[in-house]
């Protein structure tokens, strides 16, 4: 495996920062990551075909661009990857209504199951698709024996109204991608959050897909306004710094965290990213910033993955809600996860609406998570 790794600008053009693959045609696929405004203009894209004429382009915009410990606000990245005994394979799916979020995650996985299918990335934008819906239709086909991950494309002013998806082509809007990864490939995947639970458990009594209406036969939104106290001012966006944490008390699997993104005054209601079913168990959730950058430390090691000298690279998707909270100290949540690959690995990703990772190498299961750092390390064997 060969790593070529650059960054683009409008102002400064090109830099080149590794420069591995000696052909460039030999090139096997690049993750592009950048601003949507840099999508959307796409000034790049003639000049990285031309130069990897053969190369699988896949990406798209980022509520911030990560590249190694750094946090990049206004540049492209481009992590060039040579496979020289795997191959990969590029799933679309056209994001028309909300409703078909099952089918598209189906028909992803469809499309690229094969004996030798070893890992899948899923990208995708945010805009008429439910996150978690779309994690049951990816496990409805994979019956978790491949493991997935990846997460839900972003936009740098933190909208939930624009996010590009590059599928070999220019970025446009309303689509989403998988890659399949087939051959002599290892992946290492891990994702944690640093979030606590506390106060009193309790049962989310009245819900339609990700709106609240109910929490123990209240209205939601007071609850959080009694919690907040001073901060209910401020919501939705101090909703960002306590998410809830949910779970199914008839699954042995483990809770999921979600954001909260909007209010309704009126319905006394909260509006969440992704589904918060009826009858589930829930609890509010606090952190800080070494809980966050705990977190970060914890998803890496969880990955199993040991540094060897070798070329491997990182896709690191970690949630915009962790990028408002730690603010001036984000990229310390890079540095331990930097620190640990070492300097053979090529780290490069995206700050998200939701990201999607199995919960362990034993629990498969994909899943779609908020407020989560989620890392997945690809080499070769």
């Amino acid at each position: 495996m060969k790593i070529d790794s650059l960054i683009w600008s409008v102002k400064n053009g090109w830099k080149i920062n590794r420069d591995e693959i000696v052909n460039k045609s030999d090139a096997t696929i690049i993750f592009i990551f950048g601003t949507a405004k840099a999508m959307q203009e796409n000034l790049f894209f003639q000049d990285v075909r031309e130069r990897y004429p053969n190369a699988l382009l896949v990406g798209g915009s980022s509520a911030g661009t990560i590249y190694g410990d750094e946090i990049l606000d206004d540049e492209v990245t481009f992590s060039a990857l040579y496979f020289e005994k795997s191959s990969v394979k590029l799933a679309i799916e056209h994001i028309l209504d909300i409703e078909d979020s099952f089918n598209i995650g189906k028909n992803l996985v469809s499309k690229l199951v094969s004996e030798d299918l070893k890992h899948i990335v899923v990208l995708t934008d945010s805009i008429n698709l439910n996150g978690s819906v779309l994690v049951d239709g990816l496990n409805s086909v994979s019956n978790c024996k491949v493991p997935i991950s990846g997460g839900m494309l972003g936009e740098e002013n933190q909208s939930f109204f624009n996010a590009y998806v590059l599928a070999d082509a220019p970025a446009v809007n309303s689509i989403a991608i998988a890659i399949g990864f087939y051959g002599n490939i290892d992946t290492f995947y891990g994702s944690d959050s640093g979030w606590d639970d506390f106060g009193t458990e309790r049962v989310i009594t009245k819900s339609t897909g990700n709106i609240v209406y109910e929490i123990d036969g209240e209205p939601a939104l007071d609850l959080y306004k009694k919690y907040l106290g001073d901060l209910a001012k401020e919501l939705p966006a101090s909703g960002l710094r306590f998410p809830l944490n949910i779970w199914n008390p008839n699954d042995i699997e483990k809770p999921v965290i979600r954001t909260l993104m909007g209010i309704d005054e009126k319905e006394r209601s909260l509006i969440f990213v992704s589904d918060v079913p009826e009858n589930f168990k829930a609890k509010l959730m606090k952190t800080n910033i070494d809980g966050l950058i705990d977190g970060s430390e914890k998803a890496i090691n969880q990955t199993g993955f040991i540094p060897n000298n070798k070329s491997a690279y990182c896709l690191a998707v970690s949630c915009i809600g962790r990028r408002l909270i730690l603010d001036q100290l984000t990229e310390e949540e890079l540095v331990v996860i930097d620190e640990y690959i070492g300097g053979e690995v090529e780290l490069s990703g995206f700050y998200s609406y939701g990201e999607i990772a199995p919960f362990s190498k034993e629990l498969k299961t994909c899943r779609f998570h908020n407020q989560t750092m989620t890392v997945t390390v690809i080499t070769e064997k």
